[in-house]
């Protein structure tokens, strides 16, 4: 099971000092989780690997500890950063984070600073050049201009997260369902998404009809720490329960094979911790 969305904060603020960004609570004060606690959290539900995407509402564009914790255990864990886009040192910004600094993916996140998907155009070529995937966090009314736009960004994998934040209170949303013609389009089935879904009736009826449409192309995420409402094994259940209607095959692509599709590194993980636990009744 590998884990697509959790934030790290370090327990060293004089090293890592926080510099909030754009957030919707201060999790990173008052639940703040640093790399060794989180693989004492996964390895307690049953969770082999982990992607650390880059917390803003922590720490904004400073990827430090994001990169630091992902190298202290890179069997388990690779990181996804997240960088100023509109400054003149875009481009070289991000090849120093993949090729100095280990990352190994970007962020575009629309409602921080840029609200822009399709530009600053050179910033997706070299993304393109460097081979990495891309996760884009916009809202769901953005949603056809996605659309539009997948075509002329580059043939990368592109994993939207959390759903696009989508409202599935009737059901899976058409201009969701829709990307699923674009064979290089993930969605990350966050547990934002898990609990959207549960406002349309059972959330395994809403994963197992996007991995059905999506060809498999699904990726569970915890959203840990941001995300807390419950312990870190609980969300993980929710995230297992949540797959419970579809099949074997879209199962595991679902709870890990997807993400590694992306995040080949840690296959090694899944292959060496052995089966993950079933749900909890």
């Amino acid at each position: 099971m590998i884990d697509t969305h959790v934030h790290v904060v370090s327990d060293d603020r004089d090293r890592y000092p926080l510099n909030p960004g754009f957030s919707t609570n201060p999790w990173y004060e008052t639940h703040p989780c640093t790399g060794p606690q989180l693989r004492a959290l996964m390895a307690g539900a049953g969770v082999d690997g982990a992607v650390l995407v880059q917390g803003i509402g922590a720490y904004s564009f400073d990827n430090s500890y994001t990169l630091a914790a992902a190298a202290e255990a890179p069997r388990t864990f690779t990181s996804v950063v997240c960088s100023d886009r509109t400054g003149d040192d875009a481009v070289a910004t991000v090849e120093s984070l993949v090729r100095d600094h280990g990352a190994r993916g970007f962020r575009w996140v629309t409602f921080a600073e840029d609200p822009r998907i399709a530009e600053p155009r050179p910033l997706w070529d070299a993304l393109a050049r460097l081979g990495v995937p891309v996760v884009v966090t916009f809202m769901a009314d953005r949603l056809p201009e996605f659309a539009e736009l997948v075509p002329r960004l580059p043939a990368i994998p592109l994993a939207i997260d959390h759903c696009a934040f989508a409202d599935f209170s009737r059901g899976v949303p058409d201009d969701l369902a829709e990307l699923a013609a674009h064979p290089n389009v993930y969605l990350k089935a966050s547990t934002h998404a898990i609990h959207a879904a549960a406002a349309g009736g059972d959330p395994a009826d809403a994963i197992a009809e996007l991995l059905a449409r999506f060809d498999g192309r699904v990726m569970w995420g915890s959203d840990w720490s941001q995300t807390h409402h419950a312990s870190y094994a609980e969300i993980a259940d929710e995230g297992r329960r949540a797959a419970a209607k579809c099949t074997e095959q879209h199962r595991a692509a679902y709870l890990a094979e997807s993400a590694l599709t992306l995040w080949p590194e840690l296959r090694d993980a899944a292959d060496t911790t052995g089966t993950p636990p079933k749900p909890s009744k």
